[in-house]
């Protein structure tokens, strides 16, 4: 989280808070306390805001539900008991996820539009930061409590490869949209859409399609 005279970021876990974190560093004049460590993820209310515009990130779910996968699949084997808690494509496609209970080594499964909502009290937040358009909303957005002159134009965030890795059909992307369906609203609210859409499905075929092209000319040229 990081805490200013007038606000209160917080960081939502897979919406590219680490890479927000680094351009609250690059603009930070004295005014900011920087919450980090294993209480990066506090919300506001163990934070105790009050009287604060609540600002967080956010992102499209199809990505999100992706990054939480691989987030688990990368760090969960270092937590003991936790060799028989799979993370499989039929819980992705319901919306759950494993979430590893704030302050404990307790690893539940649950909906992420659910805990993640009450968690962080996402009906409280103030304005958002679209993960996927991140420099320019950061800019818009914080310009109104702190100087953001200094952002470097180049800044790039994170994002994983794991994006083509994993595909969605159409009737998929309802059914995740259809199980979220608060985040679902709350997307629409923002971005003004949901991903369920023929658009969104016609990208992801373009990129699968790309990546079958490709790896069909490499077996040409190899075998």
């Amino acid at each position: 989280m990081v805490v200013g005279e007038k606000f209160a970021w917080a960081h939502i876990p897979k919406t590219g808070g680490d890479s927000t974190h680094l351009l609250f560093r690059d603009v930070d004049d004295g005014s900011l306390r920087f919450i980090d460590g294993p209480e990066k993820h506090n919300s506001f209310r163990q934070e105790s805001i009050v009287g604060l515009n609540r600002i967080s990130n956010i992102r499209r779910l199809p990505s999100l539900l992706k990054s939480w996968a691989v987030h688990y699949s990368q760090h969960s084997k270092w937590n003991p008991g936790n060799e028989d808690m799979p993370f499989t494509r039929k819980q992705l496609l319901q919306g759950l996820v494993w979430w590893l209970e704030p302050y404990t080594s307790d690893w539940r499964l649950v909906k992420i539009d659910e805990v993640v909502f009450d968690y962080y009290e996402l009906d409280s937040v103030y304005q958002w930061v679209r993960t996927e358009n991140l420099l320019v909303d950061f800019r818009e957005v914080m310009t109104a409590y702190i100087d953001v002159s200094r952002l470097d134009e180049g800044f790039v965030s994170n994002q994983g490869a794991y994006q083509q890795k994993i595909q969605f059909s159409r009737g998929e992307l309802r059914q995740i949209y259809n199980n979220c369906s608060r985040w679902a609203e709350l997307e629409e609210k923002i971005y003004g859409n949901v991903l369920s859409s023929d658009a969104h499905y016609k990208e992801y075929v373009e990129k699968h399609r790309a990546l079958s092209l490709i790896s069909k000319q490499l077996r040409r040229v190899f075998y």
